[in-house]
């Protein structure tokens, strides 16, 4: 059934992998390592499990996921402010117009790409 709490929890895995196989070809094509550093108290181990798939004489990004509260971070409140920027550009929710071109606005002339990309 739509909706269900499990099928929710099993897509936002599948994005996570989504990106983080995305990570592992950039860093791959430029020979570089790197570590993922998120928002979060590291409560939810499922983040964990996508790390822990990634083959070790392989892999780019070099440990698990790292967990720092955004309250204490700049870095990390920096990263939130781009992952909703970008989130504003592509859904464009009807109460957050005055948002839909944060990304473009700001963000974009700093992304080789000049847009957000889809993960799936």
């Amino acid at each position: 059934m739509v909706g269900e709490p499990r099928e929710l929890h099993e897509s936002k895995r599948r994005l996570y992998a989504s990106l983080v196989s995305r990570i592992e070809r950039e860093l791959s094509a430029t020979h570089s390592l790197g570590l993922v550093v998120m928002d979060g108290d590291g409560s939810d181990t499922s983040y964990r499990g996508v790390h822990r798939q990634l083959k070790l004489d392989s892999r780019r990004i070099i440990e698990d996921a790292i967990h720092l509260d955004s309250s204490g971070s700049q870095l990390v409140q920096m990263a939130d402010l781009v992952a909703y920027s970008a989130y504003m550009a592509v859904a464009k929710p009807p109460m957050h117009e005055f948002a839909w071109r944060w990304y473009e606005r700001f963000l974009s002339e700093r992304d080789p790409l000049r847009a957000p990309q889809r993960l799936l």
